[in-house]
């Protein structure tokens, strides 16, 4: 009986351990020094930030508030029911915005196609500044509305590690497929999908899923919540309120993306706050 207690407390004791093991940051043991930071106090922190696609930035009470052009509306169909997030649906919300972006910008509505499908609408919103190899990437985040998708982009460079801003790299107006099957090399993690309840991580080009977590801001959906990306040579660690996501090896037979620029991309239906966004370097 005793040997069995034992062996109980030896168990329960790995355990443990094992599970605070797996809780430690890979910042742990290293040294990390504020790179660049941003608080949205006033206008001229948006100068920092480059649009694409018809997005809508600014701040507000000392916040980034960010949405597409075509949100308020949709938002108005979502809450009646009239239209949904499911692409699957007659009723997919992306029907309306092919009307809306059809009469609003009559010049740019041909490259929101893919093929026949209308795939406008999104933004991302680029931050200039180019991160070293290894960092840390944090900011709070708010949704006042409980409608997806929020996505942080990062380590992005063009092929040969250009900036995303060369003019020799094809041009972007916010469509998916042109961050994910272009010719950009990035990085990026989706969350707040309440119908998927995951936190998602991709590596691009190629759109590929190479881990995913529970999504902690669905505890939540309007709440406040601060988010953390750590990059550390071929690892990646996901945090949302100091709680591990996910940690991530990047074991791809393409090389491991290393500094480049981060960005925040919103699809149609999303709204956002966010605040006190820095990235530290870590060494």
């Amino acid at each position: 009986m005793m040997t069995t207690f034992k062996y109980f407390i030896l168990l329960t004791s790995f355990l443990f351990f094992q599970e605070a093991f797996s809780q430690e940051s890979l910042e742990s043991n290293k040294s990390k020094t504020l790179f660049y930071q941003c608080n949205f106090d006033n206008k001229s922190s948006l100068e920092d930030w480059v649009m694409e696609g018809p997005g809508i930035a600014r701040v507000k009470k000392g916040k980034l508030e960010i949405y597409s052009r075509y949100h308020k509306k949709v938002y108005r169909k979502m809450k009646k029911g009239k239209v949904v997030f499911e692409e699957d649906s007659p009723k997919w919300y992306q029907y309306y915005v092919d009307g809306l972006a059809k009469k609003a910008e009559p010049e740019l509505y041909p490259i929101y196609k893919s093929g026949k499908v209308f795939r406008g609408g999104h933004l991302v919103y680029w931050n200039k500044i180019k991160t070293p190899e290894n960092y840390v990437i944090e900011f709070d985040f708010q949704s006042p509305i409980p409608y997806p998708l929020h996505m942080i982009m990062f380590s992005a460079t063009g092929e040969n590690g250009e900036d995303v801003f060369d003019p020799l790299l094809k041009p972007r107006c916010g469509i998916a497929g042109q961050y994910t099957k272009g010719d950009l090399h990035n990085y990026r993690i989706s969350f707040l999908a309440p119908k998927r309840g995951t936190a998602n991580m991709r590596k691009c080009p190629g759109r590929r899923l190479v881990v995913k977590g529970e999504d902690k801001t669905l505890k939540d959906l309007t709440g406040k919540h601060h988010m953390k990306v750590v990059k550390w040579k071929d690892q990646i660690e996901f945090r949302i309120n100091d709680e591990l996501i996910f940690l991530y090896k990047d074991d791809q037979k393409d090389k491991t993306l290393g500094g480049g620029q981060t960005a925040i991309r919103l699809m149609v239906p999303a709204r956002g706050y966010y605040d006190n966004y820095k990235i530290y370097e870590l060494k």
